[in-house]
């Protein structure tokens, strides 16, 4: 069984914002469980990491779609965009719940689509601006934030 989205309309409206070919900076989306195969997309911002932090929830597996803006390309003065796919595992969320939702991940991929990397976080205490850039490169030895 597939994971479903309870509200594909909204989630698509909220991407479109995200994804103008005019914006430049950062942003986010969140989906979180509302049943045990059904994700809603419950709140997005035009913030940073730091925005989306609060609303990562202790007893949860919840995924995000993190842009991250104004990326100083290292040698140049250009700028450039990241857009991280995020998994979120709570530290309450149990091994059964883990093991469970761990077959939905390509399903949540697919609704936040396109990005450029992935990561998965397990404390949001180091969740920052900074630790997911590091962590979101393509050259990163580990796509884990703990």
């Amino acid at each position: 069984m597939p994971l479903r989205l309870d509200n594909e309309a909204e989630l698509r409206e909220a991407q479109a914002a995200l994804f103008n070919v005019n914006n430049n900076t950062s942003g986010w989306l969140l989906l979180n469980y509302v049943g045990p195969s059904t994700v809603h997309f419950t709140a997005g911002g035009e913030g940073d990491v730091e925005e989306l932090s609060p609303h990562l929830e202790d007893d949860q597996i919840q995924y995000a779609l993190v842009r991250l803006g104004n990326i100083q390309q290292k040698g140049t003065l250009k700028t450039t965009i990241r857009d991280v796919f995020i998994t979120y595992i709570g530290p309450g969320v149990g091994i059964i719940e883990k093991g469970k939702k761990t077959a939905f991940l390509g399903d949540a991929q697919a609704y936040l689509q396109p990005f450029h990397g992935d990561v998965t976080v397990l404390n949001k205490d180091n969740f920052n601006w900074e630790t997911l850039l590091d962590r979101s490169s393509p050259l990163s030895g580990s796509h884990v934030i703990a």
